[in-house]
């Protein structure tokens, strides 16, 4: 029997919503193939809990435990931390230090990914369109209205490496514009400043099943917010999510080869989430790619493994073999 730590928590605002994921996931697991262990992680505190409540802390020189004098080492790590440092290449760099298989895309891929400026310009290497943006870091000068002329009001401003929609702002003057780089820098030390693209939210989860690439399903994000923040995201009665999306047939062929694209020619491995716009001239643009996606059983990705008749327990074990 596989020896499974499944990786919740991490340093992000997700960081319930990464606890609600490992819960999922681990229900889905088979118990007769994995015995999982849930490894709590926040900052520097790694640590597993027994059925009694007893804690038990990781030795971070082997990612091991020992628990009542028995040493425990694991065979997989199932990353399952949205943010940092789930998703930003953190985790993967050390698993890969210490050699121990986890789950999902690479540090480099993760790291580049995370990223929203250096991400789009991969993406936009790939031949899929991107919004056009601009990249600062926290001690440039900036000139607005260079930036307005560039970009555009309304435009968003995103702190580069930022999960969870944390520090994004939809600026729509110039006051507003200088008051969200000022809030976008307080959560990194560079930020992308990029052009609105009126249109619906279209999203995509890619996964590698039965050795294959393959686009799941495009899901509709409808938001009651005026765009897909951190409310809108995890507050019941702000969302509704419509899998399959009602487009037309081509949009949704598009979106999948889309998807796949990115995917394929970034490495990604493992089930990521892609996320457009579809503009008012039918075309999907790329907004940004979510490497450890939510999974709560009512995230986006089981809604479509469910459409495409997948069970979870099967998808889970595969993403482990």
């Amino acid at each position: 029997m596989k020896k499974i730590a499944l990786l919740a928590g991490g340093n992000s605002g997700e960081y319930e919503i990464s606890l609600k994921t490992a819960a999922n996931i681990q229900n889905q697991l088979d118990s007769t193939q994995f015995e999982t262990y849930l490894i709590i992680i926040k900052q520097n505190n790694w640590f597993y809990t027994d059925a009694t409540g007893e804690r038990f802390y990781v030795n971070k020189d082997d990612f091991s435990l020992t628990i009542h004098g028995k040493p425990l080492l694991f065979d997989v790590a199932f990353i399952a931390i949205h943010g940092d440092p789930g998703e930003n290449g953190k985790l993967q760099a050390y698993f890969e230090m210490l050699q121990i298989p986890y789950t999902g895309c690479d540090s480099f891929c993760s790291a580049l990914t995370f990223n929203k400026y250096f991400c789009n310009m991969a993406v936009e290497k790939c031949g899929v369109p991107i919004s056009p943006s601009l990249h600062f870091y926290k001690n440039d000068t900036i000139l607005y209205d260079e930036v307005i002329d560039y970009c555009g009001l309304p435009c968003f401003v995103k702190p580069c490496n930022s999960g969870s929609s944390v520090g994004i702002t939809k600026a729509h003057t110039h006051e507003e514009l200088v008051t969200a780089i000022a809030l976008a820098f307080e959560n990194d030390h560079q930020v992308m400043v990029e052009r609105f693209v009126p249109g619906r939210e279209l999203t995509c989860g890619v996964a590698t099943w039965q050795g294959k690439v393959k686009a799941l399903a495009v899901t509709e994000v409808k938001s009651k917010k005026e765009y897909y923040d951190f409310e809108a995201k995890y507050t019941p009665g702000f969302l509704e999510l419509v899998t399959p999306a009602e487009i037309d047939k081509n949009v949704e062929e598009k979106v999948k080869k889309y998807s796949e694209t990115i995917y394929k020619k970034l490495g990604c491995k493992g089930v990521v989430r892609i996320d457009f716009i579809l503009n008012p001239e039918n075309e999907p643009v790329f907004l940004e790619i979510n490497t450890i996606p939510g999974q709560t059983a009512m995230s986006i990705i089981p809604r479509q493994l469910a459409y495409n008749d997948i069970s979870q327990p099967e998808f889970y074990a595969n993403l482990l073999l």
